[in-house]
């Protein structure tokens, strides 16, 4: 099998970016890969070692018509997919929805360039006489929270030849869009790193400042305002009051300006929590060893199934999550599920506490969300789930 593949790489920032890389280690192994990107050069070395890589404008030769037998295109809602987005639409693939859900990325490609028109062309496509009603929201108000009540999904599942997606949810939500769709569920996969390459927690722990008393609270990935950190400095202020020593590490690229800095400076945090910024993959790696616990709130969600949590679960660690959308797919065995709403506070103060006292439920629960990843995330299952799913869509085309 002849695979034209197109998603961001490395440098470009994007969890999408490490997911591609991590992927075609293994999707390698079932035919020759072309890779397709941007205007830049991927920073892993071993890339060009084993694939082509071309940039994107390659495709457009001779229309199209070039000797792969299926193009595979990677698409998040943030405009590190623009360019795969044009060329998806023109030259029907396999399209991998990352998050059932392109508003963000829809508005940013077409308002955040002045081209309105195009925008309320989309919301024609996708829901028609609700238009001005949309638009009110949407365009008007600027209401960014109402983004998540319209996917705008529509076009891009109806142009495509088949669909993968990493949860029940996004599934339901593409089946909803469009009942023939070819759509495949593949589970978000999880990479093992060979621990040897790696610095003790300890060090680590150290080297950051942090105590072996110290209770740490982790958070890790990109920092937006769905990630409720603010909910999070809240609880964590009370738990303080409380008694308890318990300090907080963010890492990831800050998104949300400046509210994060504001609201630890107005809960009188500075000396507990420490906001690490983006760091590269393999400190992010020694990162997950660190915290006792993580939380990993997303509200208001657009259904994504977020690699760090896998990350997060697969390194054993207590993982509290949002009780909606793809999170709540997570057996409750193997992670702490928080509701989302008026109680949501009041139950992470609860469950932080429940976990700082008692260390052995905590260490069990790490250890059954390792084995749950570990069992049913396991990479080279979904790189064998592509291939198939590739092939099945072959044999009907």
């Amino acid at each position: 099998m002849k695979i034209a593949y197109f998603s961001p790489l490395n440098p470009i920032k994007s969890g999408v970016s490490d997911y591609s890389e991590e992927l075609l280690e293994y999707l390698g192994g079932y035919g020759r890969i072309d890779l397709f990107i941007d205007d830049y050069k991927p920073s892993s070395s071993w890339i060009y070692e084993h694939f082509n890589v071309y940039n994107y404008r390659r495709i457009f030769e001779n229309h199209g018509k070039n000797d792969h037998d299926v193009n595979i295109y990677h698409i998040g809602n943030n405009d590190n997919h623009s360019y795969i987005y044009s060329v998806c639409l023109e030259y029907p693939g396999i399209v991998v929805l990352h998050e059932p859900m392109l508003h963000h990325f829809i508005f940013s490609q077409t308002v955040g360039n002045n081209r309105v028109r195009e925008y309320l062309r989309e919301l024609d496509y996708c829901y028609n006489s609700r238009r001005a009603e949309i638009v009110k929201t949407t365009l008007e108000e600027r209401d960014e929270t109402a983004w998540y009540d319209y996917p705008l999904v529509d076009r891009i599942v109806d142009s495509s030849l088949g669909v993968i997606v990493h949860s029940e949810f996004a599934r339901t939500k593409v089946l909803e869009v469009n009942p023939h769709a070819k759509v495949r569920k593949i589970l978000q996969h999880w990479a093992p790193q060979p621990a040897d390459r790696l610095r003790s927690p300890e060090l680590v722990r150290e080297i950051l400042g942090f105590r072996p008393d110290e209770f740490l609270i982790g958070s890790m990935g990109y920092i937006n305002s769905s990630k409720r950190i603010d909910v999070i400095l809240r609880v964590m202020r009370k738990v303080k009051k409380l008694g308890y020593p318990v300090k907080l590490l963010l890492v990831g690229k800050m998104l949300s300006g400046p509210e994060v800095p504001r609201w630890i400076e107005d809960y009188e945090l500075e000396q507990d929590v420490l906001v690490s910024g983006f760091v590269d993959t393999r400190t992010f790696r020694e990162y997950l060893n660190v915290p006792d616990v993580f939380v990993a709130l997303r509200h208001p969600s657009a259904g994504e199934t977020s690699g760090s949590v896998i990350k997060m679960m697969g390194a054993g660690k207590p993982v509290m999550l949002s009780n909606e959308s793809a999170f709540s797919e997570f057996p409750d065995d193997c992670s702490v599920k928080i509701s989302v709403g008026a109680d949501e506070e009041d139950e992470l103060l609860e469950k932080l506490i429940y976990y700082i006292e008692n260390k052995e439920e905590r260490l069990a629960l790490g250890e059954r969300s390792r084995q749950y990843i570990s069992t049913h995330h396991d990479i080279q299952d979904a790189a064998r789930n592509y291939a198939q799913f590739a092939t099945e869509i072959l044999s009907l085309t």
